[in-house]
This record gives C-alpha cells, sequence and structure tokens, in this order.
C-alpha cells in the first residue's frame, strides 16, 4: 500500500471551492503537476492526503484524504489522480487540521514546497493518520505538547 500527498493552492483553487465542490464518496479526478514519487506510483488503494500550505492565502492545513481508484496519463501525457474522499474530509474542510505538528510534518514530507503530489513514507503516513484523528476528536493540542511545540 502506498501514500500521497496532493497539495492545492489556494489561489488557483481556493478553499472555499474544495469545501463546496468536494464530498465524501464521490468520484474525482484531479491533474497532476510537479510529482516527487521517489521511485513509485499510485495504485489503486493506496491514500491521498490533501493539503493547503500556508503561503500566499489564510487557510491552511489538512483538508481531507481519500482512496486512489487510478493513476493514469492523458493522451496529452498529463497525470490524472482519480480518488473517492473518505470521511473524515466532510469535518475536515470545515475545520482543517493545522497546528504546529502539522505545519512540521508538511513541512518534512515536502522537501520542495513547490509540486503538487509527494510520496510519503509509512511513518509519516502515520504521523497523518494520528494527526487528524486527534484533531477530529478535539484533542490537537496533545500533539503539540508531545512533539514539544
Amino acid at each position: 500500500m502506498g501514500y500521497w500527498f496532493y497539495q492545492l493552492s489556494q489561489q488557483r483553487w481556493p478553499p472555499e471551492r474544495f469545501r463546496i465542490e468536494v464530498w465524501e464518496d464521490e468520484r474525482w479526478s484531479w491533474t497532476v503537476g510537479r510529482a516527487v514519487l521517489e521511485g513509485e506510483e499510485p495504485k489503486p488503494g493506496d491514500s491521498v492526503a490533501f493539503f493547503y500550505a500556508r503561503a500566499r492565502g489564510d487557510d491552511p492545513g489538512f483538508f481531507g484524504w481519500a482512496i486512489i481508484l487510478e493513476w493514469y496519463k492523458d493522451h496529452d501525457g498529463n497525470r490524472h489522480v482519480s480518488f473517492r474522499p473518505v470521511a473524515p474530509t466532510n469535518y475536515l474542510k470545515m475545520y482543517p487540521w493545522w497546528n504546529d505538528e502539522a505545519q512540521r510534518l508538511s513541512d518534512e514530507i515536502r522537501a520542495v514546497k513547490q509540486g503538487t503530489f509527494w510520496w510519503v513514507p509509512a511513518e509519516q503516513w502515520k504521523r497523518i493518520r494520528q494527526g487528524v484523528a486527534l484533531w477530529v476528536n478535539g484533542r490537537g493540542s496533545e500533539l503539540d505538547r508531545s512533539a514539544g511545540g
């Protein structure tokens, strides 16, 4: 199983649009620009987290996650990821996970901040899952204390 990180641009696709259009259990397909694949390619059943950086916007954080359904290239050679958002995306898009740990983790994953799609090692994915679970359960500050933040 693989894990992935998709960074959205607050200028090109504002968080308000994500909130209106992306709903759990619907199928989506998005173009993937600059990708750091680390020799891997996404496969059906892999997981992907959606993230807005703080740069040039005031609504950063983890906005949801999904199961990858397909990874393909179109006739022009552009890469696309097809996915289905899953719970707790509907919660996260209204209350994105953003605290010191979310920022630290996103910075670790995005060694180069300008990009769209990154492969995520299992240990970092475990931290994403833990952070989301604590955040959704109203215990997000526990992450900052445990990480020394």
